[in-house]
């Protein structure tokens, strides 16, 4: 993995990742990053403003959630509201 990949802030390092979703304007990813105070899981969203991807409001640490419970409850709404 690299910055280049997911273009984190100075300071961290790249250990892992995961697209949730990617294109020409948008990443939205699952990052896992070093800093002196450890390692984390953090969900990031970039947009690419001319050429140069930005932030978009969205860097913040995803450690402590339940995705097992998150998969269920996403699982148990499309099927309610009848969405593919």
């Amino acid at each position: 993995m690299s910055k280049e990949k997911y273009p984190v802030s100075e300071g961290l390092e790249v250990i892992d990742g995961f697209d949730l979703y990617r294109s020409s304007n948008l990443i939205m990813a699952l990052v896992v990053v070093k800093s002196e105070r450890g390692k984390d899981l953090r969900f990031y969203r970039w947009q690419n403003r001319k050429g140069s991807w930005k932030v978009d409001l969205a860097r913040f640490s995803v450690l402590r959630w339940n995705f097992d419970e998150i998969a269920s409850k996403v699982k148990e709404l499309k099927e309610k509201h009848n969405l593919i």
